[in-house]
This record gives C-alpha cells, sequence and structure tokens, in this order.
C-alpha cells in the first residue's frame, strides 16, 4: 500500500463509512464519552487481528492449519489450498450499500506503521487502498454487540486486568469518580444480559479499610497500573463468596449494599412484574393474598426496576426508599400541572 495515496501529510485519513456505521458510532461516542481519532484508532489496533475483513491475518491462521494437516512434505498443495481461501476470504468482506457518510480523522503512529510498514498484516494484496480496508473494519465493527465494542474500544485498560488476573497480581484502579483503587481482581464479565463490560474484586472500604466485593464499569477505568510486588490472587473462600454475590444480587449491584425492601402490588402491577424481567429482584417472600412482595436488593436496582411498574406498586419499606420514590413522583407529576 502507499502511504501518501490515502493518508495525507498530517497522518490523516479521509474514511467513507455507511450512514448506519456513522451512527453506531456517534451513539458509542456519546455513551462512552469518547472522541472520534480514538475510536477509529482502536478499532484497527483492539480489532483488525480479530477482524474478518483481515483477509491476511485469517489466511495465515488457514495456511497454518493446512501444514499442520498435510505436514511440511505438500508445499504445493498447501500453496494452492491457501490461493483459494483467499479469494473466498475476501469475497466473504460485505459491501454495503447505504447512505455513505464521511470524515476526516488522524491515525496514531502505531496504526501508520501497521498500515503501511507492516509486513505481516498485507492487506494490500486483497484491497484496493488502505481506506477501503479500515472502511470494511469499521462497518465490520459496528455490527458487533455493544459489550464487544466496548471492550475493543478500551481494550488496553482490559489487557492490563486480564494480566494481571492471569498472573495473581493487584491492581491501582483510576476511576472517574476521583478514586483510587487497589483491586484483587476475581473476574471480568459483563451483566446477566450482556449491557455492560465489569471488572469484580475485592478492594478495601475507604472508611472501614475493611476487604469489600467491588464492581467497577469498564467504561468508568481512567487508568490502570499492575502491582506485580502485592498478591493480588484471591482465595477459594474469596471467589466461592464473590460468586455467590454476583448470583445474588447482580454484578452492577454487588458495591452497593442491599435493604429488605417491601413492595405492594395491585394486579396490573403483578401482570408487570411478572413480565418485565431486566433488572427484577429476587423475591425472599409472598404474602398470603400474593399482592405484598418482599425483597432483598440495593435502593439503586429498586428504583431502577420498580420505577418501570410505576404507580401499579407502592414501596411500603424502607421508610428512606418510600419517601425517594414519593419526592420523584412528586417532581414528575409537578412537571405536568
Amino acid at each position: 500500500m502507499s502511504l501518501f495515496r490515502d493518508i495525507n501529510t498530517e497522518s490523516k485519513i479521509r474514511l467513507t463509512v455507511t450512514s448506519f456505521a456513522m451512527g453506531r458510532l456517534s451513539d458509542d461516542s456519546i455513551m462512552l464519552g469518547l472522541k472520534r481519532a480514538f475510536q477509529i484508532n482502536s478499532i484497527i489496533e483492539g480489532f483488525s487481528p480479530i477482524a474478518g475483513s483481515s483477509v491476511s491475518l485469517r489466511l495465515e491462521e488457514q495456511k497454518q492449519s493446512y501444514i499442520k494437516t498435510l505436514g511440511d512434505k505438500s508445499p504445493d498443495i498447501v500453496e494452492k489450498l491457501t490461493s483459494a481461501s483467499a479469494l473466498e476470504l475476501r469475497s466473504k468482506v460485505p459491501v454495503y450499500a447505504n447512505t455513505p457518510e464521511s470524515f476526516l480523522v488522524r491515525l496514531n503512529n502505531s496504526n501508520l506503521f501497521l498500515l503501511t510498514e507492516d509486513k505481516t498484516s498485507r492487506e494490500d494484496r486483497y484491497y484496493k487502498s488502505i481506506k477501503e480496508y479500515v472502511e470494511a473494519l469499521v462497518e465490520e465493527f459496528v455490527r458487533l454487540p455493544f459489550v464487544k465494542r466496548e471492550k475493543i474500544y478500551l481494550h488496553k485498560n482490559c489487557d492490563l486486568l486480564e494480566e494481571a488476573l492471569k498472573n495473581g497480581y493487584s491492581v491501582y484502579i483510576s476511576h472517574s469518580n476521583g478514586y483510587k483503587y487497589l483491586m484483587r481482581i476475581h473476574s471480568i464479565t459483563t451483566d446477566a444480559l450482556s449491557n455492560y463490560n465489569y471488572c469484580i474484586g475485592i478492594t478495601s472500604d475507604n472508611k472501614s479499610g475493611k476487604d469489600r466485593i467491588y464492581a467497577l464499569r469498564l467504561s468508568r477505568i481512567t487508568n490502570v497500573v499492575i502491582r506485580k510486588n502485592i498478591p493480588g490472587a484471591l482465595t477459594s473462600r474469596e471467589k466461592e463468596l464473590t460468586d455467590r454475590e454476583i448470583d445474588r444480587v447482580g454484578v452492577q449491584f454487588v458495591s452497593d449494599r442491599t435493604n429488605i425492601i417491601v413492595v405492594r402490588f395491585n394486579d396490573q402491577g403483578i401482570k408487570a412484574f411478572n413480565t418485565i424481567l431486566h433488572l427484577r429482584p429476587k423475591v425472599r417472600s409472598i404474602s398470603e393474598d400474593g399482592m405484598t412482595y418482599t425483597f432483598e436488593c440495593t435502593d439503586l436496582q429498586a428504583l431502577f426496576y420498580f420505577t418501570r411498574i410505576g404507580p401499579d406498586c407502592e414501596i411500603l419499606k424502607p421508610s428512606h426508599l418510600r419517601k425517594r420514590f414519593k419526592s420523584w413522583y412528586k417532581r414528575g407529576s409537578e412537571i405536568y400541572q
């Protein structure tokens, strides 16, 4: 590929993508607070090694598979099979017909090298230009589920967290709330419905100094520093307790303390409770008439869930949560008066 064919002297490249891709990039930018240049450079760095659009890399994998099967004594057959696979792999890269939108973005130095100098990545054999290859990467990327896109955007921090977990190291995590956490990692995972990625581990409570289970949204982590000199492996007991807590309240709520929450439903509320499954807290008991339920969950989970059922349920206990719901509904009703 020629460096100057698509990339100007300021290391910028103009990409033309479908309106669908532009919409996804814009949505991700708003949700995660990312600039467009960061998005595109992260896609190239974090997604190109695994993308179907990276024909040269997928072809090399296929070639190694043929060599493993046929051995080194059949180089001609391997080359023929590899050549046939090249055509097949390139034909699988979709071409999307849609209203195109374009933008200019600056590539970082590592991506400039990858796209123009790195001989292990020879996409010039299968694309007309750097521009066409990067556009194919973007179109493939934006069609991934959000949790996969989030993890690729944030792959540098995620890679450090996974390295620490694999090797039993502790990590210092800087959070967007301004706090820093020294954490021993349990897992990097998603919530039950795969909406967001979380880093779950054990850290010291800032007030009591006692160990507690904590979950941090991956997108809220601003920096990760591995501390190899501080052991970070969890004991079997700690793993068991963390697994149990995740199962009890859900990944996104393990950081918050739970309360006993009593809720009274009407008939419509019961129907809603039986159909709205997302973030639904677990039931501890039900009254004899079947209309009053007792839950153990965090205040945050209760707010997220029971506001969706609205006036068809009433928070009876605890009093502080009842007051919070009352204030929320009052402020909402005043808007429409």
